[in-house]
């Protein structure tokens, strides 16, 4: 395919629907939802093998139980790789979200992108949140 990758563009929808983080009421809800999202972003790299490779502000949301408890999604897995199936190349291609991505990912090297740099990506988005604030 000449270099250019390969890319499907699908919608799913599902429930619950989401929140921004932007309507989170305390910085306890932030830590919870937070956590709740990179549970999700472990259980799918260590049960199917797919790295998110997009960790940001727009792909971490939250949804609010009966009870009224805010509990995080991880979506937009567009940007998302099957470590099964890619090669080498494709699996060092730059992406993400700028102001969120990995030293690695951001000095386009050989090196191979990991869940770390999904965590890096992590700790700046907390980073700019404790900056700007959620709002």
């Amino acid at each position: 395919m000449n270099g250019i990758p390969y890319r499907v563009h699908k919608r799913i929808a599902t429930s619950p629907i989401g929140e921004p983080l932007r309507r989170l009421e305390s910085i306890l809800e932030l830590v919870i939802v937070v956590a709740d999202a990179m549970r999700a972003h472990t259980a799918i790299l260590e049960s199917c093998r797919i790295l998110h490779r997009d960790i940001s502000n727009n792909n971490i949301m939250f949804y609010r139980t009966e009870d009224g408890m805010a509990k995080g999604l991880l979506i937009d897995f567009d940007h998302a790789i099957d470590l099964d199936q890619v090669s080498r190349t494709y699996h060092q291609q730059r992406s993400g979200t700028l102001p969120f991505m990995s030293v690695n990912n951001l000095e386009n090297n050989d090196n191979e992108r990991t869940a770390l740099d999904d965590w890096e990506s992590l700790i700046y988005l907390l980073c700019w949140i404790g900056t700007f604030g959620l709002r």
